[in-house]
């Protein structure tokens, strides 16, 4: 990435985190793991983790993207990257394995 990017993906980081603490109390904590900024800033992939509800913690922030574009409207750039959360897939394989672990005690 170009320090470009770099900083874009910071200012993302930075709008969208007001909006991990409003997501459904389920969830738990919901954090954002990665950052990646497209080579044109055409899009930013958002990598997601949450403490309990994963996938729930996902689709509430898709649910946002209408209410965050606004806020990236105030960028005042050219192009407003499209915004797409993934699932934090690390966290996704630990957790199969603490459940497989719980299983044998």
């Amino acid at each position: 990435m170009s320090k470009r990017t770099d900083m874009l993906g910071s200012v993302i980081r930075e709008i969208v985190a007001p909006v991990l603490r409003e997501a459904p109390q389920e969830c738990g904590i919901v954090s954002i793991t990665s950052v990646k900024v497209s080579s044109d800033a055409s899009y930013v992939d958002l990598t997601v983790s949450a403490l309990k509800e994963p996938r729930m913690a996902v689709e509430y922030l898709e649910s946002r993207i209408p209410d965050l574009k606004k806020l990236l409207g105030a960028l005042e750039r050219r192009i407003i990257p499209k915004i797409r959360f993934r699932l934090d897939q690390g966290q996704e394989a630990g957790n199969k394995v603490e459940d497989l672990l719980k299983k044998l005690e």
